[in-house]
Protein backbone atom coordinates (compact mmCIF):
# COMPACT_ATOMS: atom_id res chain seq x y z
CA UNK A 1 0.00 0.00 0.00
CA UNK A 2 1.24 3.50 -0.66
CA UNK A 3 1.51 5.27 1.91
CA UNK A 4 1.42 9.70 1.97
CA UNK A 5 3.98 11.80 2.49
CA UNK A 6 3.66 13.14 6.11
CA UNK A 7 3.44 16.83 6.43
CA UNK A 8 6.97 17.08 7.71
CA UNK A 9 8.19 15.44 4.51
CA UNK A 10 6.36 17.68 2.36
CA UNK A 11 7.90 20.77 3.93
CA UNK A 12 11.01 19.10 3.81
CA UNK A 13 10.76 18.52 0.15
CA UNK A 14 9.12 22.02 -1.00
CA UNK A 15 12.42 23.72 0.45
CA UNK A 16 14.38 21.10 -1.80
CA UNK A 17 11.75 22.88 -4.96
CA UNK A 18 12.58 26.60 -3.45
CA UNK A 19 16.41 25.94 -2.94
CA UNK A 20 16.01 24.40 -6.80
CA UNK A 21 14.72 27.95 -8.18
CA UNK A 22 17.23 30.12 -5.93
CA UNK A 23 20.42 27.73 -7.50
CA UNK A 24 18.77 27.91 -11.57
CA UNK A 25 18.50 31.93 -10.61
CA UNK A 26 21.80 32.43 -9.23
CA UNK A 27 21.56 33.15 -6.10
CA UNK A 28 24.71 33.61 -4.66
CA UNK A 29 23.24 32.64 -0.82
CA UNK A 30 21.97 29.08 -2.70
CA UNK A 31 25.22 28.74 -4.11
CA UNK A 32 27.21 28.41 -1.49
CA UNK A 33 25.15 26.06 0.49
CA UNK A 34 25.78 24.11 -2.40
CA UNK A 35 29.50 24.30 -2.42
CA UNK A 36 29.48 24.27 1.50
CA UNK A 37 27.86 20.71 1.18
CA UNK A 38 30.43 19.84 -2.22
CA UNK A 39 27.77 19.12 -4.21
CA UNK A 40 27.90 20.81 -6.58
CA UNK A 41 29.40 19.17 -10.32
CA UNK A 42 29.65 19.78 -14.17
CA UNK A 43 26.59 18.81 -14.65
CA UNK A 44 23.20 21.58 -14.05
CA UNK A 45 21.41 21.23 -10.61
CA UNK A 46 18.28 19.26 -10.13
CA UNK A 47 15.80 18.70 -7.48
CA UNK A 48 17.78 15.30 -6.75
CA UNK A 49 20.61 17.31 -5.49
CA UNK A 50 19.26 19.86 -3.60
CA UNK A 51 17.13 16.93 -1.36
CA UNK A 52 21.00 15.22 -0.49
CA UNK A 53 22.06 19.14 -0.18
CA UNK A 54 19.80 19.73 2.45
CA UNK A 55 19.31 16.24 4.31
CA UNK A 56 23.21 16.60 4.36
CA UNK A 57 22.99 20.13 5.89
CA UNK A 58 20.93 18.04 8.63
CA UNK A 59 23.61 15.55 8.90
CA UNK A 60 21.09 12.68 7.21
CA UNK A 61 20.62 11.08 4.03
CA UNK A 62 17.49 11.45 2.42
CA UNK A 63 17.31 8.18 1.71
CA UNK A 64 17.66 7.70 5.56
CA UNK A 65 14.76 10.49 6.53
CA UNK A 66 12.30 8.37 3.69
CA UNK A 67 12.97 5.72 5.31
CA UNK A 68 11.68 7.35 8.85
CA UNK A 69 8.92 9.09 7.28
CA UNK A 70 7.44 5.83 5.89
CA UNK A 71 7.05 3.99 9.12
CA UNK A 72 5.61 7.31 10.69
CA UNK A 73 2.88 7.07 7.86
CA UNK A 74 2.79 3.20 8.23
CA UNK A 75 2.29 3.49 12.21
CA UNK A 76 -0.31 6.23 11.64
CA UNK A 77 -2.11 4.22 8.93
CA UNK A 78 -1.67 0.72 11.81
CA UNK A 79 -3.11 3.23 14.88
CA UNK A 80 -6.43 4.16 12.97
CA UNK A 81 -7.12 0.64 11.47
CA UNK A 82 -6.43 -1.26 14.84
CA UNK A 83 -8.61 1.28 16.44
CA UNK A 84 -6.08 2.60 18.45
CA UNK A 85 -6.86 6.07 17.36
CA UNK A 86 -10.49 7.15 17.40
CA UNK A 87 -9.70 9.67 13.91
CA UNK A 88 -7.08 9.37 11.82
CA UNK A 89 -4.15 11.67 11.27
CA UNK A 90 -4.99 14.13 8.31
CA UNK A 91 -2.23 16.39 8.73
CA UNK A 92 -1.70 18.60 5.05
CA UNK A 93 1.04 20.69 4.32
CA UNK A 94 0.50 23.98 2.38
CA UNK A 95 3.61 26.27 2.30
CA UNK A 96 2.24 29.43 3.00
CA UNK A 97 -0.04 28.23 6.04
CA UNK A 98 4.01 25.92 7.33
CA UNK A 99 6.44 29.34 6.39
CA UNK A 100 4.13 31.21 9.69
CA UNK A 101 3.92 28.33 11.80
CA UNK A 102 7.84 28.15 11.58
CA UNK A 103 8.14 31.39 12.50
CA UNK A 104 5.92 31.33 15.44
CA UNK A 105 7.96 27.88 16.36
CA UNK A 106 11.19 30.02 16.05
CA UNK A 107 9.83 33.02 18.01
CA UNK A 108 8.62 30.80 21.26
CA UNK A 109 12.03 28.72 20.83
CA UNK A 110 14.10 31.91 20.63
CA UNK A 111 12.37 34.47 22.48
CA UNK A 112 9.93 32.45 25.10
CA UNK A 113 7.02 33.78 23.93
CA UNK A 114 4.54 31.62 24.58
CA UNK A 115 3.68 29.44 21.09
CA UNK A 116 -0.43 30.73 21.41
CA UNK A 117 0.52 33.81 21.52
CA UNK A 118 3.34 33.63 18.40
CA UNK A 119 0.84 31.67 16.11
CA UNK A 120 -2.44 33.98 16.72
CA UNK A 121 0.01 37.02 16.31
CA UNK A 122 0.43 35.44 12.53
CA UNK A 123 -3.20 34.05 12.27
CA UNK A 124 -2.51 30.57 12.38
CA UNK A 125 -3.03 27.76 14.77
CA UNK A 126 -1.51 24.63 14.81
CA UNK A 127 -4.26 21.96 14.29
CA UNK A 128 -3.00 18.94 12.11
CA UNK A 129 0.56 19.77 12.57
CA UNK A 130 3.53 17.32 12.33
CA UNK A 131 5.80 17.94 15.16
CA UNK A 132 8.74 15.90 14.06
CA UNK A 133 12.15 15.69 14.64
CA UNK A 134 12.92 16.35 11.13
CA UNK A 135 11.06 19.51 12.14
CA UNK A 136 13.45 19.75 14.70
CA UNK A 137 16.67 19.55 12.22
CA UNK A 138 15.20 22.67 10.14
CA UNK A 139 14.69 24.29 13.69
CA UNK A 140 18.73 23.85 14.85
CA UNK A 141 19.66 25.72 11.64
CA UNK A 142 18.29 28.94 13.13
CA UNK A 143 18.05 28.52 16.82
CA UNK A 144 20.96 26.95 18.55
CA UNK A 145 19.64 28.10 22.13
CA UNK A 146 15.98 26.66 22.60
CA UNK A 147 13.90 28.13 25.18
CA UNK A 148 11.33 25.27 26.65
CA UNK A 149 8.47 26.09 25.09
CA UNK A 150 4.99 27.45 26.62
CA UNK A 151 2.34 25.18 25.02
CA UNK A 152 -0.47 27.17 27.25
CA UNK A 153 -3.89 27.75 25.01
CA UNK A 154 -2.31 26.52 22.35
CA UNK A 155 -4.48 25.05 19.46
CA UNK A 156 -3.03 21.90 18.14
CA UNK A 157 -6.42 19.30 17.93
CA UNK A 158 -4.97 16.27 16.02
CA UNK A 159 -1.27 16.84 15.94
CA UNK A 160 0.86 14.38 15.68
CA UNK A 161 3.53 15.15 17.78
CA UNK A 162 7.08 13.76 18.30
CA UNK A 163 8.86 12.93 22.01
CA UNK A 164 11.02 15.63 21.39
CA UNK A 165 8.68 18.28 20.78
CA UNK A 166 6.85 17.62 24.37
CA UNK A 167 9.81 16.88 26.11
CA UNK A 168 10.90 19.09 29.70
CA UNK A 169 7.47 21.21 28.78
CA UNK A 170 5.55 22.17 31.75
CA UNK A 171 2.95 24.48 31.20
CA UNK A 172 -0.13 23.38 28.69
CA UNK A 173 -3.17 24.65 30.48
CA UNK A 174 -5.83 25.35 28.18
CA UNK A 175 -4.12 24.14 25.39
CA UNK A 176 -6.13 21.89 22.80
CA UNK A 177 -4.97 18.52 22.16
CA UNK A 178 -7.75 16.77 21.35
CA UNK A 179 -7.53 13.56 19.22
CA UNK A 180 -3.58 14.62 18.86
CA UNK A 181 -1.31 11.55 18.80
CA UNK A 182 2.20 11.73 20.67
CA UNK A 183 5.05 9.20 19.25
CA UNK A 184 8.43 8.70 19.57
CA UNK A 185 11.00 6.68 17.41
CA UNK A 186 13.38 4.23 19.20
CA UNK A 187 17.25 3.74 18.11
CA UNK A 188 16.00 -0.06 16.74
CA UNK A 189 14.36 1.91 14.77
CA UNK A 190 10.69 1.22 16.15
CA UNK A 191 7.92 3.97 15.82
CA UNK A 192 6.14 3.79 19.32
CA UNK A 193 3.21 5.56 21.01
CA UNK A 194 5.02 8.01 23.86
CA UNK A 195 5.60 11.22 25.62
CA UNK A 196 7.64 12.99 28.37
CA UNK A 197 5.38 15.00 30.26
CA UNK A 198 6.57 14.84 33.92
CA UNK A 199 4.90 17.68 36.08
CA UNK A 200 3.52 19.12 32.97
CA UNK A 201 0.19 21.38 33.80
CA UNK A 202 -2.75 20.25 31.85
CA UNK A 203 -5.40 22.22 33.71
CA UNK A 204 -8.57 23.43 31.80
CA UNK A 205 -7.04 21.61 28.68
CA UNK A 206 -9.00 19.79 25.90
CA UNK A 207 -7.44 16.24 25.72
CA UNK A 208 -10.52 14.33 24.36
CA UNK A 209 -9.52 11.53 21.93
CA UNK A 210 -5.93 12.26 22.72
CA UNK A 211 -3.15 8.92 22.96
CA UNK A 212 -0.88 9.26 25.48
CA UNK A 213 -0.11 5.76 25.14
CA UNK A 214 3.20 4.49 26.79
CA UNK A 215 3.56 8.67 27.92
CA UNK A 216 5.36 9.06 31.16
CA UNK A 217 3.03 11.45 33.41
CA UNK A 218 4.32 11.20 36.71
CA UNK A 219 2.96 14.16 38.77
CA UNK A 220 1.20 16.24 36.03
CA UNK A 221 -2.05 18.18 36.46
CA UNK A 222 -5.29 17.55 34.97
CA UNK A 223 -7.11 19.70 37.07
CA UNK A 224 -10.91 20.77 35.06
CA UNK A 225 -9.14 19.13 31.63
CA UNK A 226 -11.56 17.16 29.22
CA UNK A 227 -10.39 13.93 29.11
CA UNK A 228 -13.42 12.05 27.52
CA UNK A 229 -11.91 9.21 25.26
CA UNK A 230 -7.90 10.06 25.95
CA UNK A 231 -5.97 6.81 25.85
CA UNK A 232 -3.67 6.94 28.89
CA UNK A 233 -2.90 2.80 28.97
CA UNK A 234 0.70 2.22 30.19
CA UNK A 235 0.98 5.38 30.88
CA UNK A 236 2.94 6.61 34.28
CA UNK A 237 -0.12 8.63 36.19
CA UNK A 238 1.35 8.23 39.47
CA UNK A 239 0.74 11.28 41.50
CA UNK A 240 -1.46 12.97 38.54
CA UNK A 241 -4.24 15.51 39.91
CA UNK A 242 -7.81 14.82 38.02
CA UNK A 243 -10.13 16.99 40.00
CA UNK A 244 -12.92 17.91 38.27
CA UNK A 245 -11.78 16.16 34.91
CA UNK A 246 -14.53 15.43 32.60
CA UNK A 247 -15.38 12.17 31.17
CA UNK A 248 -14.08 8.73 31.00
CA UNK A 249 -10.75 7.62 29.75
CA UNK A 250 -8.68 4.79 29.52
CA UNK A 251 -5.62 3.65 31.35
CA UNK A 252 -4.14 0.09 32.99
CA UNK A 253 -1.25 -1.92 32.04
CA UNK A 254 -1.25 -3.61 28.80
CA UNK A 255 1.83 -6.32 28.45
CA UNK A 256 1.27 -7.82 25.09
CA UNK A 257 0.24 -5.50 22.11
CA UNK A 258 0.74 -4.77 18.68
CA UNK A 259 1.24 -0.82 19.04
CA UNK A 260 4.96 -0.80 17.46
CA UNK A 261 5.93 -0.42 13.97
CA UNK A 262 9.33 -1.17 12.26
CA UNK A 263 10.94 -1.25 9.21
CA UNK A 264 9.37 -4.20 7.95
CA UNK A 265 6.09 -4.16 9.93
CA UNK A 266 4.38 -4.15 12.51
CA UNK A 267 6.58 -5.29 16.15
CA UNK A 268 4.12 -7.09 18.35
CA UNK A 269 5.20 -7.20 22.33
CA UNK A 270 4.37 -10.99 22.59
CA UNK A 271 4.31 -13.15 25.76
CA UNK A 272 8.09 -14.18 25.57
CA UNK A 273 9.33 -10.79 25.48
CA UNK A 274 8.52 -9.90 28.80
CA UNK A 275 11.20 -11.44 30.91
Amino acid sequence: MKLPDTPSLSAFKSDATFLFNELRSGCPLALSRAIRAQLLSSTPANRALCLRLIAKEYGLTYKAIVARDRMIARYAAHCFAEGFWQQPYEGVFRRARFLLQFDALIECLRDGVPLAAAAHKRGVDFSGFHFSSLLFKRVNRVVSRKKVPDMSYLQAPGSLIHYDWFQDVKKARHSNFSNAKFYTVTCDPVVQPGAYGWETDFDYADLRGVDLRGAYLRGASFLGAKVDGADLRNANINGCIFTGAKGAFVSGEILYHNWDVGPRGVEEWLPEDIV
